[in-house]
């Protein structure tokens, strides 16, 4: 707190600044009604009590705004975002900032959620173009055309599991689960153990990386 009474006198000069410009009332008493209480990075950050919060719309304004900026960055020397919050001391920032930092968190989970749904739903898709691949041939119980059913799936799936990582690189575990997944169920439409599709698969992708 001992910052305070400069962070006064600062804003008293930041008030002096804005009313020698146009006569403006409201922002007047906004400006009056606004406690400083913090220089935080790039942040001037003013609070209002509860009572007050009615006038914070007015430093928000598009044009008071852009008078405060200049205003601001006259008395400060460098340029600060006006940062307006609900109440008048160092805990309401704290909590302020809390609040924030929460939503941006569940913002993220959000996203984070909707990538794997995207990511799920594409793989799902893929999953169904597959095994239509195979009802669609004729005489599919012959070895030699579940063999040409291999040959023909497995760079699909290589192909479309490096394209979703790359899109959804954060989906590594679904990815995984999913080509096993993937190898599950064409070991089932052709009859075959899985280790052996897998190990085709494997081997497949080497051959690719070494090419």
């Amino acid at each position: 707190m001992s910052e305070q009474p400069d962070l006064n006198a600062l804003w008293a000069d930041v008030i002096k600044k804005v009313k020698e410009g146009d006569i403006n009332l409201s922002l007047w008493d906004a400006l009056a009604a606004a406690v400083p209480l913090i220089i935080e990075g790039d942040q001037f950050v003013v609070g209002f009590a509860p009572v007050n919060m009615k006038h914070s719309g007015y430093l928000q304004s598009p044009g008071n705004a852009g008078v405060l900026r200049h205003a601001i960055e006259s008395v400060v020397g460098r340029r600060l975002q006006l940062i307006p919050i609900e109440g008048d001391n160092l805990e309401a920032w704290e909590r302020y900032k809390n609040r924030q930092q929460a939503a941006a968190s569940g913002t993220s989970a959000v996203a984070a959620s909707a990538r794997q749904r995207s990511a799920a739903e594409a793989w799902v898709e893929f999953g169904g173009k597959v095994r239509g691949l195979y009802y669609e041939m004729a005489g599919r119980e012959r070895p030699v055309l579940q063999a040409e059913y291999l040959v023909k799936v497995i760079p699909m799936i290589a192909r479309t599991e490096e394209e979703l990582r790359e899109r959804q690189p954060d989906a590594g575990e679904l990815h995984d689960a999913e080509v096993n997944k993937m190898v599950d169920r064409i070991a089932s439409l052709c009859g075959v153990p899985p280790a052996l599709i897998a190990l085709e698969y494997l081997r497949y992708k080497g051959s690719r990386k070494k090419s």
